[in-house]
């Protein structure tokens, strides 16, 4: 079975897809902060039966990450697929004051914010394959980087939320130099949205329910899907998880 690394796994879809992949008895390496989730503060993590081990300590937002997994359980593990989904919307927890779309607006979003969400959802991906991409499966090895619709520029019609969009839209395009840079590797890349998913992130599952939010379990079944099929053949494109538990290309483009 395949083995996977999947980043920010002690919630929300990170903490699905372990719990899926595990399941269906692939080898998963989980990577996070903490086994607790930063919502809820509950460690679920720790209770995912399967071929799991944790790997904590994981801050994708630090240029330490990458030491920390070079002499992790990782160190001299081939691996076949990386899971890209550690980010946030917020870009740190550790910027106060404003609510989650509020201080993302036109006239209140700082440069700090801006810079908090670049360095988490943009170079947090980079930094960890980065680290890991001399282990890859090659010819074979996959890597999956988890996007959003909102960092689509042809499907902006809305505005605002700068700081997530706009961080977003930046590791769509490291995503696709990826795909043309491990080309000669045989490794394929692709991003991927999970669409609108209840989970204790962003506006909080209430909200997120409201807004026609799937469940994680069928979003991340899209999401296994899309992993499943990547390949060569269609490396480089960016996808979606659809509410029928499937998955297709974004139509809107990048």
């Amino acid at each position: 079975m395949p083995t996977y690394v999947v980043t920010g796994a002690s919630s929300g879809i990170g903490l699905e897809l372990v719990t899926l992949l595990a399941a269906r008895g692939d080898k998963v390496f989980a990577t996070c902060r903490s086994k607790a989730s930063s919502a809820t503060k509950v460690d679920l993590l720790s209770n995912v039966t399967g071929d799991v081990t944790i790997i904590e300590g994981i801050d994708v937002a630090t240029d330490e990450c990458k030491e920390i997994l070079a002499a992790s359980a990782l160190k001299g593990v081939k691996i076949d697929v990386v899971v890209h989904n550690a980010g946030g919307i917020n870009g740190t927890r550790d910027i106060k004051g404003g609510a989650v779309m509020a201080d993302q607006a036109f006239g209140a979003v700082s440069s700090e914010r801006m810079l908090a969400a670049f360095n988490l959802n943009t170079l947090g991906p980079l930094r960890v394959q980065q680290a890991l991409s001399e282990q890859m499966t090659s010819p074979g090895g996959k890597v999956a980087i988890i996007s959003t619709g909102m960092a689509s520029i042809t499907d902006n019609g809305s505005g605002g939320i700068y700081a997530y969009r706009t961080a977003k839209a930046a590791v769509n395009m490291v995503a696709k130099s990826m795909s043309v840079d491990f080309k000669d590797r045989g490794i394929a890349v692709v991003a991927v949205a999970p669409g609108v998913v209840v989970t204790e992130f962003g506006p909080g599952p209430e909200m997120m329910a409201k807004m026609g939010g799937m469940s994680a379990t069928t979003s991340c079944t899209g999401l296994l899907k899309v992993f499943d099929n990547l390949s060569m053949d269609n490396t480089g494109k960016f996808m979606i998880a659809t509410k029928e538990g499937d998955a297709k290309e974004w139509e809107a483009g990048w």
